[in-house]
């Protein structure tokens, strides 16, 4: 297993990557509110922006098993606010020391073991050699069932010695019904 941290993902490449990808996200579809899964084309294009450096996980048949995408060009991520980030580290934000990752995943079963480690080892990397903060978007899916803030918690303390998790903000979805106007 190898990890290849790349700007652009190569052609050849592209196929297993998007297969990978809907494989490991595509429950997402139907677990939470908002659209967490890209559609094929701006996957594609995400994979051609040099903006975001993209982590392959390879086997040694050079099949993916694990893939994470990351970035400091908090412009070059259409759903998040680079207002915000700017105005609460304006420092850390002129200096490109905040890190955003857009997804990571590792395939389930006996072919991606480790590789989540892997990878949160090889994304920590800048991060560290930057001194800068890393921000993450979780849906409650993956939140409370997955336990997925306390597992990367984990896993980041062991490898950068402490890492301190703090809900940065929270988006819920309400429905409301009409019980009394339901027709007989």
């Amino acid at each position: 297993m190898r990890v290849e941290v790349m700007p652009v993902v190569p052609a050849e490449l592209l196929d297993p990557a998007w297969d990978f990808y809907t494989e490991s996200f595509g429950d997402l579809a139907v677990l939470a509110v908002n659209r967490h899964l890209l559609y094929r084309h701006e996957f594609d294009e995400l994979m051609e922006d040099d903006r975001a450096e993209k982590y392959l996980v390879l086997d040694d048949d050079g099949t993916v098993v694990g893939m994470a995408a990351m970035t400091t060009n908090l412009e070059a991520v259409s759903l998040i606010s680079p207002d915000y980030f700017r105005h609460h580290w304006p420092e850390l934000y002129a200096e490109k020391r905040i890190f955003y990752v857009l997804f990571v995943g590792a395939k389930k079963g006996g072919s991606g073991s480790g590789v989540f480690v892997e990878l949160l080892t090889a994304l920590y990397r800048p991060i560290g050699a930057a001194n800068g903060k890393v921000f993450v978007d979780i849906c409650t899916y993956n939140e409370e069932q997955l336990r997925l803030p306390r597992m990367i918690g984990v896993i980041l303390t062991r490898i950068s010695g402490k890492a301190v998790p703090t809900r940065m903000d929270a988006q819920s979805f309400w429905l409301y019904e009409f019980p009394n106007n339901e027709k007989p």
